[in-house]
Order: structure tokens, then C-alpha cells, then sequence
């Protein structure tokens, strides 16, 4: 998904991939690729740190309150940082305004899905660490 630069982005974003059982979770966006799957989070604000950008974005898109991430990797020439998310705490809320919908989906299918660049690169990521 195309991200603005908004007032207080930098131009960095952290992907969190949330792990439950061996289902990753999917987002539609309600913006940009609207026919494509991502990961949840996106862009760090100015003095917020990669996983304090992270956690605050799972928070406004998706209302779960991360508590356990591990640094996946980052994607140099994008700018992406991507985590491992083993343990959050809440249940699922949607913001409207950037989320359609999400799913659970297995690790053996998850790459059949139709994703973002963003989400299939983060995701092979992962999937090389199981």
C-alpha cells in the first residue's frame, strides 16, 4: 500500500506479522491496494522509535495492544522493518477508515493470497525462519 507522508512521518514503516498457532493475519486496506492483502502497521512518527511506531499502528488500525515483537529484518531500499508479533492482548476492531476486513490464514496457503509487495516480503521472511 502507497503511504502519504503526513505531518510528523518520517519515511520509514514497521509491518508486524501477528503468528497465531500457523496462521498469519491478513488486512484488506480500505486505501490504496484495496484488492490486495497486507500485514498490519505502517508509517513511524518523528521520535518514535521502529517498534513504538509499530505498536501504535496495530493499536489505531487493528485495536490489539502488542506486547511481545521480535525484529524480523528490514528491507533497505523501501524502508520497511518487519516483526514477528507472538503476543498481543484485545480483541480484533477494525478502523474503518483503513481497514476492510482481515482474515486468519495458514502458513501452508498464505502466499496464494492475492498480497502486497510489502506483506509477500515480510511474509517470505518469516516463513524462511519455520
Amino acid at each position: 500500500m502507497k503511504y502519504k507522508l503526513m505531518s510528523g512521518d518520517t519515511n520509514e514503516v514497521s509491518k508486524g506479522i501477528f503468528v497465531k498457532g500457523d496462521r498469519i493475519l491478513l488486512v484488506k486496506p480500505s486505501i490504496g491496494n484495496t484488492n490486495k492483502y497486507d500485514i498490519p502497521g505502517g508509517k513511524i512518527k518523528l521520535g518514535e522509535s521502529k517498534e513504538q511506531g509499530l505498536y501504535r499502528e496495530c493499536m489505531e488500525e487493528i485495536g490489539l495492544q502488542v506486547r511481545k515483537v521480535k525484529f524480523l529484518g528490514r528491507e533497505e531500499n523501501r524502508k520497511k522493518n518487519y516483526f514477528i508479533i507472538s503476543e498481543w492482548v484485545g480483541d480484533i476492531i477494525l478502523q474503518k477508515e483503513e481497514i476492510l476486513k482481515y482474515r486468519w490464514v495458514s502458513t501452508d496457503v498464505v502466499l496464494q493470497y492475492n498480497l502486497t509487495k510489502t506483506a509477500y516480503d515480510g511474509i517470505t521472511m518469516y516463513l524462511a525462519t519455520i
